[in-house]
């Protein structure tokens, strides 16, 4: 088939967030599956600089059949303005790519790309969030003013995003958790799950680490989103000195593109070290003796999790970061609140044993579960089969 594929992000492998590192690895398997790609995405100037190679690998990958336009950092005007008129040279790009490059199917990644791209024949989607899920846990952790807003945000999307769903022919989600979430709230029993796979093959778990391995504790993110900054700072106030109490030797490294100063000012300080971008992700992982996520919000599937058991590094985390992975008992450590997650921590640091048994587990979960070749042929059988259904009369808003 020839798939154009509209996505709000420039998907690249080493790119810091993912969204992008996912739908770079979802090109490359259709590709290799036998389908022609076309691709719309937003990328700004940055981006071009930074990640030249990936851009004229997406070149090959869509043999010359790519069009960019502006994300809403690239345009000089307010937010609002910049975020509006980026998606509309969005939607604009999609119908340009239907028109002049003739494709059997439009998917779409991302309820934002969604929007855009109402009315348009769309067959395909996946859902990288429940938004209104999200919605609920934050409101949860909050009080006032501030819960009212964000139970209304709940509310809103509650409302829409079925709304929105149930207007494609072929619907997935990026984790069995939100799956199950989505077919509650769309009735859609035919749902299909395109999980996210890790970032990393076997082999790259064999190499030099980042820095010499000891009692190094890690956590990987983009550092300009609200809920990782959340979780890194709820850590460093409230598990990380307990940690350091019992293991003063211990090292914590946060891994990711613009920390903030609230969360660049710990550099240095009490072992914690912050690192910024960085062009190697799978050093930090073989670097690492445990990994942490204290995601205090959480949805889809998690990538960080998914990396650092699939690169043989114990987690320990909080429920709400299992919620997509759906990890058991024996592959991840739980924990709900501070004092539990520095507990876990401790044990884990002293009992190498048990953290070794835990790692390989994970390794084993993750190979058994996280297959995107096997879920891309259940995506292959709906997709055709709606094709033959519907042929060239295909309308996404039957």
């Amino acid at each position: 088939m020839h798939i154009l594929v509209a996505y709000k992000q420039f998907p690249a492998p080493q790119i810091g967030h993912a969204g992008g590192q996912s739908v770079w690895r979802l090109l490359v398997r259709l590709r290799e599956r036998g389908h022609r790609l076309s691709l719309v995405a937003r990328i700004d100037e940055e981006e071009r600089r930074r990640y030249g190679k990936a851009l004229a690998a997406l070149e090959g990958l869509c043999e010359g059949r790519l069009i960019l336009v502006p994300h809403h950092r690239a345009i000089a005007a307010p937010r609002p303005l910049a975020l509006l008129r980026s998606y509309v040279a969005l939607r604009r790009a999609v119908i340009r790519a239907l028109d002049r490059f003739r494709p059997d199917l439009l998917h779409v990644e991302f309820a934002q790309t969604g929007v855009a791209t109402l009315g348009l024949p769309v067959l395909s989607f996946r859902a990288h969030d429940v938004n209104w899920f999200l919605a609920a846990q934050r409101a949860a952790s909050l009080r006032g003013a501030a819960r009212g807003r964000a139970e209304i945000l709940r509310w809103a999307f509650r409302r829409a995003e079925p709304w929105l769903y149930r207007r494609y022919a072929v619907l997935a989600a990026i984790s069995e958790g939100d799956r199950r979430l989505l077919v509650a709230a769309t009735g859609r029993g035919d749902l299909l799950t395109l999980p996210l796979e890790p970032s990393f093959p076997p082999e790259a778990r064999h190499g030099p680490p980042a820095v010499a391995k000891g009692r190094n504790l890690l956590f990987v993110g983009a550092m300009d989103r609200a809920f990782n900054i959340e979780a890194v700072r709820w850590f460093l106030e409230h598990v990380w000195p307990d940690v350091r109490r019992a293991e003063p030797e211990a090292s914590f490294y946060v891994v990711g593109a613009h920390p903030p100063a609230a969360v660049r000012g710990w550099d240095g300080r009490e072992g914690v070290h912050v690192t910024g971008f960085v062009d190697d992700l799978a050093a930090w992982y073989r670097a690492a003796d445990l990994f942490v996520s204290p995601m205090l919000v959480a949805g889809g599937l998690l990538q960080k999790v998914l990396d650092a058991m699939a690169m043989g590094v114990p987690v320990v985390a909080t429920p709400q970061s299992n919620h997509g992975v759906g990890a058991p008992p024996e592959a991840i450590t739980l924990a709900d609140d501070a004092r539990a997650f520095a507990e876990a921590i401790v044990a884990l640091l002293r009992d190498r044993a048990r953290a070794r048994r835990q790692a390989e587990r994970g390794v084993a979960f993750v190979t058994a579960h996280y297959d995107l070749d096997r879920a891309l042929a259940r995506w292959e059988e709906a997709v055709a089969m709606r094709l033959r259904r519907d042929g060239d009369s295909f309308d996404a808003s039957q």
